[in-house]
């Protein structure tokens, strides 16, 4: 598959793709150098190269991570749904920065090291079990995991709802593919580290949300204060709280957080395999 028809199967604008190929073209001997540490998952070269040249390198690598996922025998949905995620950091990249372009390329490293694929509703990263500050003796105690153990930490992809039935299917499906394609990676659970499991939102949104259903699914440990990225998940990224207009009661509690100088937590919960 040629770059261009990937980029249309995850829905990149035609413009941006366009302008990051023709300077990709023009610096072909600076890509070639590059490209095999971002295949690698090393990103740090890359740290001064504005948003068309970090997507133009992450563009370049993409048919020699086609090849990798159909050698290994992964299926193209999943390789598109996976890439579907630079779509996504794009566009976050404008409304946060009005940058056009790819910022987040250290976020992207991971999914051309294939370290990470998007399974159904959820992601899904080769990961180490770990306790965020903050945990409760009792309920580290009573976790059958070790500290540093393998695992699959689960990630939320933005753009859509956080349907149970559909993570149900995508943890299920997960199972499937792990043992498949990586029968040598040993773990027994999957992690989450993220706001949308905080046990208080089960008194602000009530026991039909989404949300709180979500939160359901794991075993909470530790959490930390995490605020900036919170705000931003859940009220954009364009920064203007004078002029914040709470649409509804998570908006509303978020912001009555915020006004009281209270920190916004991300927590870590687990689920077994």
């Amino acid at each position: 598959m040629t770059v261009k028809e990937i980029c249309k199967k995850i829905q990149l604008d035609e413009k941006l793709c366009e302008k990051a190929l023709a300077w990709a073209s023009e610096n072909e001997s600076f890509c070639r150098k590059f490209m095999p540490l971002l295949l690698k998952g090393k990103s740090n070269f890359a740290l001064n190269l504005n948003g068309i040249q970090k997507l133009a390198l992450t563009l370049s690598c993409l048919p020699s991570v086609y090849q990798a996922y159909a050698k290994k025998g992964i299926n193209e949905k999943i390789f598109t749904d996976t890439f579907s995620d630079i779509k996504i950091w794009c566009d976050n990249a404008f409304e946060q920065y009005g940058e056009e372009g790819l910022v987040n390329i250290h976020w992207i490293a991971k999914h051309l090291s294939m370290k990470i694929f998007r399974i159904g509703r959820l992601q899904y990263e080769f990961s180490r079990f770990l306790i965020l500050p903050h945990a409760k003796l009792k309920d580290v105690l009573k976790c059958p995991y070790k500290l540093g153990e393998k695992c699959i930490t689960l990630h939320i992809p933005q753009g859509e709802k956080l349907d149970t039935d559909k993570c149900l299917s995508s943890l299920q499906e997960a199972n499937a593919f792990f043992e498949k394609h990586y029968p040598d990676y040993k773990y027994r659970c999957y992690t989450v580290i993220t706001w949308l499991v905080n046990p208080d939102l089960q008194t602000v949104l009530g026991d039909d949300s989404n949300i709180v259903k979500f939160g359901k699914l794991f075993n909470i440990l530790g959490y930390v204060p995490d605020s900036d990225m919170n705000e931003r998940r859940i009220f954009g990224y364009k920064k203007d709280r004078e002029n914040y207009s709470p649409q509804n009661a998570l908006q509303a509690y978020t912001l009555s957080r915020i006004q009281k100088k209270l920190p916004l937590y991300s927590y870590n919960g687990y689920r077994t395999k």
